[in-house]
């Protein structure tokens, strides 16, 4: 073969190929293009957080009927009240006061519950006398009394009170013989009950009362800013 036919061949040989390698790339690009983009894959979602819930509280005991409480704590059962009838001893400390003398009054209380009751009574004290001339006081008072239980029939309590104190001279020949004056007292007592409805007691106040200071009586003497009286009864109760 002549040389110069065999240098055509090679040459159009060697662009065949280049030509078989262009089509190649270009219709590799085109079916690129042509594929649909695969979709980005979402963002998985975080899971909700589950709300705390409050436990359920447990419902409240009923309250036992007065029945029950009365079979548990006996007089002393929650809405129980008591009527009193009061008598005693009375007597003021102040100076110039005369010999004691006797005190007596009325009384109510309603318990609480089986520790504690709130009560009120009114009282006529003679808290002492010379011959004809008496010192009097009638206390308007309420009161809150806490009542121990002990392993005994007999049941303690403490009280705390206030009110007003009508303080009164009699048959001493002043013009100007009492006045109401407020005051508060202290008490404390006992009380055993005699059967399902009665009670027995003992009870004790110490009371300190507003006096009218500069006040002189003729028989009494000169009255204080503060007057201490205290009187010692046997107190009687129904209860129901």
């Amino acid at each position: 073969m002549p040389k110069s036919i065999r240098s055509l061949s090679l040459a159009l040989a060697a662009l065949t190929v280049s030509a078989v390698i262009a089509l190649t790339a270009v219709s590799t690009a085109l079916a690129a293009d042509a594929a649909p983009a695969k979709p980005a894959a979402a963002a998985a979602p975080k899971p909700a957080k589950p709300k705390k819930t409050k436990a359920p509280k447990p419902p409240k005991p009923a309250e036992k009927s007065w029945e029950q409480q009365r079979a548990e704590d006996g007089l002393w059962a929650k809405r129980t009240n008591w009527i009193s009838m009061r008598a005693g001893y009375a007597k003021s400390t102040a100076i110039g006061a005369g010999d004691g003398m006797v005190g007596y009054g009325v009384g109510y209380q309603r318990m609480l519950d089986r520790n504690w009751s709130f009560g009120a009574s009114v009282n006529h004290d003679v808290l002492g006398h010379f011959d004809r001339a008496y010192e009097t006081a009638v206390p308007f008072t309420a009161d809150l009394t806490r009542h121990f239980k002990w392993k005994t029939v007999v049941r303690p309590y403490m009280s705390v009170g206030g009110g007003y104190w009508f303080h009164k001279y009699y048959r001493t020949a002043a013009d100007y013989t009492g006045a109401p004056g407020s005051g508060w007292y202290f008490g404390f007592g006992a009380n055993l009950p005699l059967d399902d409805r009665h009670l027995l007691g003992l009870d004790t106040r110490i009371a300190s009362v507003a006096g009218r200071e500069g006040v002189v009586n003729p028989v009494f003497g000169l009255e204080q800013s503060n007057e201490t009286m205290w009187t010692v009864k046997i107190n009687w109760a129904l209860a129901y």
